[in-house]
């Protein structure tokens, strides 16, 4: 990976981490997108064979320690998301905007549950759904992130010379 790769990809995880630590009021706390799994997502499928798993276990444990929750819950489930998103890379690419919409949302969904399996094993259990409506936000929000991540790879990188 060249640097300037490199360099897109740290921005582009710290500003999902700060859009996903953004103060917002109570009523719209549920509907804040998965900023950071739609981003691994975002990566995951733009460098395919060269996207690293390390990288979703890094970044789960930084969510971990900012969330002050159990150290490798977000870890897990970033990482059995990406494992999940690189199985599926190929298909999902071909897919079209509606149908990337739909798999990334049930993705996304499938991430949440994981970190809600985790919740309710370690006791700390959710009273109600609302808890998943992030996916549906994250679902709807997906094409403008791949849209401008791709922008950003195109202006600075060349991902087809390396």
């Amino acid at each position: 990976m060249t640097y300037r790769l490199m360099l897109i990809m740290f921005l582009s995880f710290l500003i999902a981490c700060l859009l996903q630590f953004l103060p917002v009021s109570d009523i719209l706390t549920i509907w804040v997108p998965q900023w950071v799994a739609l981003v691994i997502v975002y990566w995951a499928l733009a460098l395919d064979e060269r996207f690293k798993l390390l990288l979703p276990c890094f970044i789960g444990l930084c969510l971990d320690t900012m969330n002050g929750t159990i150290l490798g819950q977000h870890a897990l489930a970033l990482l059995l998301l990406s494992f999940i998103v690189l199985k599926n890379a190929k298909q999902l690419r071909r897919a079209g905007r509606l149908q990337q919409v739909v798999k990334i949302g049930f993705l996304i969904l499938g991430y949440q549950f994981i970190l809600f399996l985790i919740q309710g094993v370690i006791g700390q259990q959710l009273t109600n759904w609302s808890y998943f409506a992030a996916s549906l936000s994250s679902a709807i929000i997906w094409p403008w992130v791949s849209i401008v991540l791709d922008d950003c790879c195109r202006r600075f990188v060349k991902l087809k010379e390396e």
